[in-house]
């Protein structure tokens, strides 16, 4: 009679503990797809910064950036025009960058009009980059060598694919605002920077996870302050 009643034992064991089990591969498979993204994200935001400081800081240079440095991270898009399209996409759609550096109180201090920095044929007031060895080393809030770091963080909602752990992390994200379950989905390009909270929604409508990922490089052009920095805009500018 012992014997009898231990027989059915491990099939109860075995049962309490394959959910945690399955749950723990998924998440260990989830958990590869956003380190492979997280690298190549920091691969792109140096991209993007490096593009971006030969290019007066502009917005559109750094999408270039970005475009070229998360082009591979699709590569289950074999024909190269669709792969491209997917990537555009992505970036247009759950790419946010913040231009941390030169900020409004750098350009405040320090711009000065120049004739054609942008090759338009038009003035600009820009942040000198030029002989900047020689130039006053005072802070007014920073010093203008300072005031030519570029500096950016990229922020990227992707898109999570294994089931379970795809509903745990998005629910779990800091960014993912939980309290608007039933609104439309939005992408970052729809939400106006003043409204920075809102970012969050982006990531709840796709079941995505917030990846970031910064990048400071010298600048090799004068910054102008961007037209994307303006609210509505798809960038950032503190």
């Amino acid at each position: 009679m012992r014997l009898r009643t231990q027989q059915a034992q491990a099939m109860t064991e075995f049962l309490i503990i394959i959910p945690v089990l399955i749950l723990l591969i998924f998440g260990a498979v989830q958990a590869a797809f956003i380190y492979s993204a997280k690298t190549g994200l920091n691969y792109a935001t140096f991209q993007a910064a490096r593009i971006g400081a030969m290019n007066n800081a502009q917005y559109a240079d750094m999408r270039r950036g970005l475009l070229r440095g998360m082009y591979p991270m699709f590569s289950q898009y074999q024909d190269e025009d669709e792969r491209l399209e997917h990537t555009a996409e992505e970036v247009d759609n759950y790419v946010l960058i913040t231009r941390i550096n030169p900020d409004s109180a750098a350009f405040n201090a320090w711009a000065e009009e120049q004739e054609d920095p942008l090759g338009d044929g038009e003035a600009y007031d820009a942040i000198p980059n030029d002989n900047l060895m020689y130039r006053p080393m005072q802070q007014s809030p920073v010093s203008i060598q300072d005031a030519n770091l570029l500096k950016i963080r990229v922020q990227y909602c992707m898109k999570l694919i294994v089931p379970m752990v795809d509903y745990l992390l998005s629910s779990t994200s800091k960014f993912v605002d939980r309290n608007n379950a039933n609104k439309d989905p939005a992408s970052f390009r729809e939400v106006s920077r003043n409204t920075s909270a809102n970012y969050g929604d982006v990531c709840r409508s796709r079941r995505g996870y917030v990846v970031s990922a910064e990048a400071t490089v010298r600048m090799q052009s004068a910054a102008v302050d961007d037209d994307q920095c303006e609210s509505g805009g798809r960038m950032i500018c503190p």
